[in-house]
Protein backbone atom coordinates (compact mmCIF):
# COMPACT_ATOMS: atom_id res chain seq x y z
CA UNK A 1 0.00 0.00 0.00
CA UNK A 2 2.92 2.24 -0.35
CA UNK A 3 2.65 3.59 -3.55
CA UNK A 4 4.98 5.19 -6.01
CA UNK A 5 5.06 8.59 -8.04
CA UNK A 6 1.56 9.33 -9.50
CA UNK A 7 0.03 12.01 -11.86
CA UNK A 8 0.33 15.16 -10.26
CA UNK A 9 -3.05 16.59 -8.11
CA UNK A 10 -3.98 19.45 -6.33
CA UNK A 11 -4.57 17.59 -3.15
CA UNK A 12 -0.53 16.92 -3.33
CA UNK A 13 1.48 14.09 -2.43
CA UNK A 14 0.74 11.56 0.62
CA UNK A 15 3.39 11.28 3.58
CA UNK A 16 5.48 8.00 2.42
CA UNK A 17 3.24 7.91 -0.70
CA UNK A 18 0.65 5.87 1.24
CA UNK A 19 -2.50 4.64 -0.94
CA UNK A 20 -5.00 2.60 0.95
CA UNK A 21 -6.43 0.49 -0.81
CA UNK A 22 -10.44 0.92 -0.56
CA UNK A 23 -11.96 -2.15 1.56
CA UNK A 24 -14.69 -3.00 -1.30
CA UNK A 25 -11.94 -3.70 -4.27
CA UNK A 26 -9.77 -5.91 -2.21
CA UNK A 27 -12.84 -7.79 -0.84
CA UNK A 28 -13.82 -7.93 -4.72
CA UNK A 29 -10.79 -8.82 -5.90
CA UNK A 30 -10.38 -12.03 -3.60
CA UNK A 31 -13.75 -13.49 -4.06
CA UNK A 32 -12.90 -12.87 -7.86
CA UNK A 33 -10.00 -14.61 -7.24
CA UNK A 34 -11.72 -17.38 -5.25
CA UNK A 35 -14.49 -18.25 -8.24
CA UNK A 36 -12.23 -18.13 -10.73
CA UNK A 37 -9.05 -20.23 -9.74
CA UNK A 38 -10.85 -22.47 -6.69
CA UNK A 39 -12.80 -25.24 -8.35
CA UNK A 40 -11.32 -27.95 -6.62
CA UNK A 41 -14.43 -29.63 -5.07
CA UNK A 42 -11.88 -30.80 -2.48
CA UNK A 43 -10.21 -27.20 -1.93
CA UNK A 44 -9.00 -26.33 1.70
CA UNK A 45 -8.06 -22.98 1.83
CA UNK A 46 -4.18 -21.79 0.95
CA UNK A 47 -1.98 -22.21 3.94
CA UNK A 48 0.13 -19.73 3.98
CA UNK A 49 -0.06 -15.98 2.56
CA UNK A 50 1.50 -12.89 2.43
CA UNK A 51 -0.03 -9.11 2.29
CA UNK A 52 2.95 -6.79 0.84
CA UNK A 53 2.17 -3.82 1.77
CA UNK A 54 -0.30 -4.41 4.75
CA UNK A 55 -0.65 -1.13 5.58
CA UNK A 56 -3.86 -0.93 7.88
CA UNK A 57 -4.19 -4.76 6.76
CA UNK A 58 -6.95 -4.26 4.15
CA UNK A 59 -6.18 -6.88 2.11
CA UNK A 60 -5.32 -9.09 5.00
CA UNK A 61 -8.92 -8.95 6.23
CA UNK A 62 -10.08 -9.59 2.90
CA UNK A 63 -7.82 -12.53 2.57
CA UNK A 64 -9.11 -14.15 5.86
CA UNK A 65 -11.46 -16.71 3.94
CA UNK A 66 -9.41 -18.41 1.70
CA UNK A 67 -5.88 -18.23 3.66
CA UNK A 68 -5.28 -19.81 7.42
CA UNK A 69 -2.41 -17.92 8.25
CA UNK A 70 -1.74 -14.31 6.67
CA UNK A 71 1.38 -12.52 7.20
CA UNK A 72 2.02 -8.83 6.34
CA UNK A 73 4.99 -6.65 5.63
CA UNK A 74 4.77 -2.78 5.63
CA UNK A 75 8.26 -0.18 5.60
CA UNK A 76 5.85 0.79 8.82
CA UNK A 77 2.80 -1.07 9.39
CA UNK A 78 -0.62 0.51 11.06
CA UNK A 79 -2.27 -2.77 11.38
CA UNK A 80 -5.14 -1.05 14.12
CA UNK A 81 -5.40 -3.82 17.66
CA UNK A 82 -8.44 -4.44 16.47
CA UNK A 83 -6.90 -6.24 13.12
CA UNK A 84 -3.79 -7.28 14.40
CA UNK A 85 -5.48 -10.85 15.74
CA UNK A 86 -5.71 -11.76 11.57
CA UNK A 87 -2.29 -11.74 11.18
CA UNK A 88 0.30 -14.46 12.14
CA UNK A 89 3.16 -12.15 11.88
CA UNK A 90 4.16 -8.85 10.81
CA UNK A 91 7.02 -7.83 9.27
CA UNK A 92 8.48 -4.49 9.69
CA UNK A 93 11.19 -4.14 7.03
CA UNK A 94 11.84 -3.95 3.30
CA UNK A 95 9.95 -6.68 1.21
CA UNK A 96 12.67 -7.21 -0.83
CA UNK A 97 15.45 -8.68 1.79
CA UNK A 98 12.07 -11.30 2.43
CA UNK A 99 13.17 -14.97 2.58
CA UNK A 100 9.63 -16.86 3.72
CA UNK A 101 7.89 -19.09 0.96
CA UNK A 102 4.00 -18.90 0.60
CA UNK A 103 1.46 -20.02 -1.30
CA UNK A 104 -0.06 -16.79 -2.01
CA UNK A 105 1.23 -13.39 -2.16
CA UNK A 106 -1.12 -10.08 -2.59
CA UNK A 107 -1.91 -6.47 -2.24
CA UNK A 108 -0.39 -3.41 -3.07
CA UNK A 109 3.10 -2.76 -3.84
CA UNK A 110 3.99 0.36 -4.49
CA UNK A 111 4.54 0.96 -8.40
CA UNK A 112 7.79 2.56 -8.82
CA UNK A 113 9.17 -1.08 -7.99
CA UNK A 114 6.35 -3.02 -9.18
CA UNK A 115 8.91 -5.24 -11.69
CA UNK A 116 10.57 -6.09 -8.58
CA UNK A 117 8.09 -7.02 -6.51
CA UNK A 118 6.75 -9.34 -9.01
CA UNK A 119 10.22 -11.08 -9.69
CA UNK A 120 11.32 -11.44 -5.76
CA UNK A 121 7.46 -12.94 -5.12
CA UNK A 122 8.14 -15.78 -7.67
CA UNK A 123 11.51 -16.52 -5.62
CA UNK A 124 9.30 -16.92 -2.64
CA UNK A 125 6.01 -18.29 -4.24
CA UNK A 126 5.41 -22.37 -3.31
CA UNK A 127 4.89 -24.20 -6.98
CA UNK A 128 1.63 -23.75 -8.00
CA UNK A 129 1.58 -20.29 -5.90
CA UNK A 130 -0.03 -17.24 -6.77
CA UNK A 131 0.36 -13.42 -7.18
CA UNK A 132 -2.41 -11.13 -7.39
CA UNK A 133 -1.29 -7.16 -7.07
CA UNK A 134 -3.05 -4.24 -7.73
CA UNK A 135 -1.32 -2.17 -10.08
CA UNK A 136 -1.88 0.80 -12.42
CA UNK A 137 -3.22 -0.41 -15.71
CA UNK A 138 -0.46 1.14 -17.64
CA UNK A 139 1.81 -1.76 -16.14
CA UNK A 140 0.90 -3.83 -19.13
CA UNK A 141 2.56 -0.72 -21.82
CA UNK A 142 6.59 -0.87 -21.97
CA UNK A 143 9.15 -2.96 -23.92
CA UNK A 144 10.98 -3.90 -21.23
CA UNK A 145 8.19 -5.40 -19.65
CA UNK A 146 6.53 -6.75 -22.79
CA UNK A 147 10.50 -8.48 -24.06
CA UNK A 148 11.15 -9.29 -20.37
CA UNK A 149 8.84 -9.82 -17.06
CA UNK A 150 5.84 -10.76 -19.25
CA UNK A 151 7.55 -13.09 -21.36
CA UNK A 152 9.09 -14.97 -18.50
CA UNK A 153 6.34 -14.50 -16.32
CA UNK A 154 3.58 -13.64 -18.32
CA UNK A 155 0.03 -13.00 -16.25
CA UNK A 156 -2.87 -15.54 -16.41
CA UNK A 157 -5.59 -13.06 -15.51
CA UNK A 158 -5.52 -9.45 -15.89
CA UNK A 159 -8.51 -7.58 -14.07
CA UNK A 160 -9.25 -4.22 -15.14
CA UNK A 161 -11.24 -1.91 -12.45
CA UNK A 162 -14.42 -0.95 -13.67
CA UNK A 163 -14.11 2.03 -11.60
CA UNK A 164 -11.18 3.64 -10.24
CA UNK A 165 -10.29 3.59 -6.90
CA UNK A 166 -10.09 6.21 -4.54
CA UNK A 167 -7.14 6.24 -2.03
CA UNK A 168 -8.66 9.62 -0.58
CA UNK A 169 -11.89 11.19 0.60
CA UNK A 170 -12.59 14.62 0.85
CA UNK A 171 -15.55 15.36 3.00
CA UNK A 172 -16.75 12.04 2.99
CA UNK A 173 -16.81 11.39 -0.93
CA UNK A 174 -14.29 9.86 -2.37
CA UNK A 175 -11.90 11.35 -4.88
CA UNK A 176 -9.75 9.46 -7.67
CA UNK A 177 -6.97 10.45 -9.92
CA UNK A 178 -6.76 10.33 -14.03
CA UNK A 179 -5.11 6.42 -13.46
CA UNK A 180 -6.96 3.26 -14.26
CA UNK A 181 -6.39 0.37 -12.46
CA UNK A 182 -6.32 -3.38 -12.53
CA UNK A 183 -5.48 -6.97 -10.76
CA UNK A 184 -2.67 -8.38 -12.11
CA UNK A 185 -2.51 -12.44 -11.12
CA UNK A 186 0.22 -14.45 -11.56
CA UNK A 187 1.05 -18.46 -11.15
CA UNK A 188 3.89 -20.21 -10.98
CA UNK A 189 5.05 -22.12 -14.16
CA UNK A 190 1.93 -20.54 -15.80
CA UNK A 191 2.84 -20.26 -19.27
CA UNK A 192 -0.57 -19.91 -21.05
CA UNK A 193 -2.38 -16.61 -22.56
CA UNK A 194 -3.13 -13.74 -20.45
CA UNK A 195 -6.97 -13.18 -20.08
CA UNK A 196 -8.76 -9.89 -19.94
CA UNK A 197 -11.71 -9.39 -18.00
CA UNK A 198 -13.15 -6.79 -15.37
CA UNK A 199 -13.70 -6.38 -12.35
CA UNK A 200 -16.91 -4.96 -10.62
CA UNK A 201 -16.65 -3.68 -7.37
CA UNK A 202 -18.58 -0.75 -5.27
CA UNK A 203 -17.29 1.31 -1.92
CA UNK A 204 -18.14 -1.05 1.33
CA UNK A 205 -21.04 0.72 3.46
Amino acid sequence: MINGNRMKSNRGRSPRDLYITPFGLANTAIIRFSLDEIKHPNYSRYSFGLDVGCGNGVWGKAATNIVAIIDGIDIVPSVSDNDIHLFGQIFTGNFLELNTNYDFIFGNPPYSLAVEFVRHSFKLLEPNGYIYFLLRLSFLEGIARGNGLFKEFPPKHVYVCSRRPSFFSTNGKHTTDTLAYAMFLWQKNYQGKTELDFLDWEYSK
